[in-house]
């Protein structure tokens, strides 16, 4: 029995049993439902409509309207409770970054976006085609405080965290981009209806530095009412902050890591990434083969090479390995050109031997040329000032 006390009844200002019709009056406060829909998961604005006697499928709309259909206004959908209607009308907003700057590259046509958030703070993100699908790197921090010597990020320092919602929304921005750009769809042989499939966390910032927003943020991402991005299409990246891929693996156990390694020697490490003298590699990787093992989701291992500092046969055989007991590949990365920057990319020659080492041990491996270095977009140039670019979309 539903006795008049419950809270579909004491959400409005009409008496118990007024008829339906006058549910236009009904009233809620600006902050019984979040008014920045953006980085609220569907099932805490379904928790939240649940306890004012809203039905939590109206929360599944709203998230297919925001992903799905990019409504600007996901709250004018007619199936929609006209009293929750008129009040998100009323106090609800998809806050989202602004694009400062649009610029592609003439080599690949990436598409590097300086992007202004609600303080005025700039990151960047890099939409990047490839054959038959669209991947978006995504930052997680305005800034970085990991100060790895080979990346112009590091040299920013940590300005602040970003929210769920700059994360989430720096894919629904790009998301909504390419339907208004479908000229550049074009461009990269791509469907006019094509999506964004795939997601790395490798923009600004250390990603497990800020391990609640980025969980939070993957949440959204993998909603099969929004995104609905597999978890298998996104990879969260990590300089080694052990605490922070802990914390990952218990939101999301089959979480797809790239682990950034760029030396398998401790005291080498130690020198080039800071965060090694806290979280020794040796124990992040321990505790990976412990808890993911070699039948585990994979992990992707980031290898920057750099000249004369990690290119040599002894590096590769200690790289080779860190691989014993778990489900990895290696990703090679030519350092990309840093201003002002001594260090420099091994000779071709010197790459291709170092993976054919890595290649003889039986081990997955490829060398990775990195996307948008034209335009300051590849990994390690990323900073919020404006670069140079062969096109200016803007």
């Amino acid at each position: 029995m539903v006795y008049p006390t419950h809270p579909k009844y004491i959400l409005s200002n009409r008496p118990f049993g007024e008829p339906m019709a006058q549910r236009t009056r009904e009233i809620y406060k600006p902050g019984d439902i979040e008014t920045n829909l953006v980085g609220v998961t569907s099932q805490h604005l379904a928790r939240n409509l649940s306890q004012l006697g809203i039905p939590a499928v109206h929360a599944r709309t709203l998230f297919r309207r925001m992903y799905k259909d990019l409504a600007a206004e996901p709250w004018a959908d007619p199936t929609l409770p006209r009293g929750l209607a008129a009040h998100l009308r009323a106090y609800g907003r998809l806050e989202l970054p602004t694009i400062k700057k649009a610029l592609r590259s003439g080599y690949d046509q990436s598409v590097k976006f300086l992007l202004e958030l609600s303080d005025g703070r700039e990151i960047e993100a890099v939409l990047m085609p490839e054959k038959a699908r669209l991947t978006l790197c995504l930052s997680s921090q305005v800034g970085c405080a990991q100060a790895c010597v080979f990346c112009h990020t590091g040299r920013m320092g940590l300005t602040r965290q970003l929210s769920a919602g700059e994360i989430v929304g720096q894919l629904l921005l790009a998301q909504r981009w390419l339907a208004d750009n479908t000229d550049w769809l074009q461009a990269v042989r791509l469907a006019p209806e094509t999506r964004i499939s795939n997601v790395v966390f490798m923009g600004m910032g250390e990603p497990l530095d800020n391990v609640n927003a980025v969980n939070q943020a993957v949440t959204i991402m993998t909603d099969p009412y929004g995104l609905a991005l597999g978890l298998a299409h996104i990879s969260v990246s990590t300089a080694g902050h052990l605490d922070g891929i802990r914390e990952l693996y218990a939101a999301h156990p089959k979480a797809r890591l790239a682990l950034s390694v760029h030396s398998a020697f401790d005291s080498k490490r130690s020198r080039i990434m800071p965060i090694n003298r806290r979280w020794p590699l040796a124990e992040v990787v321990a505790w990976l083969r412990e808890h993911l093992g070699a039948d585990g989701p994979p992990v992707m291992f980031q290898y920057t090479m750099i000249a004369g500092v990690n290119d040599s046969d002894e590096d590769s055989e200690a790289l080779a390995a860190l691989t014993v007991g778990l489900n990895a590949k290696i990703n090679l990365i030519p350092l990309n050109d840093v201003a002002t920057s001594r260090l420099a990319a091994p000779d071709p020659g010197r790459i291709q031997a170092f993976r054919d080492h890595l290649h003889r041990r039986g081990i997955r491996v490829m060398v990775r040329y990195s996307k948008g270095q034209d335009i300051a977009a590849a990994c390690g140039q990323l900073v919020a000032i404006e670069s140079k670019a062969k096109a200016d979309l803007n």
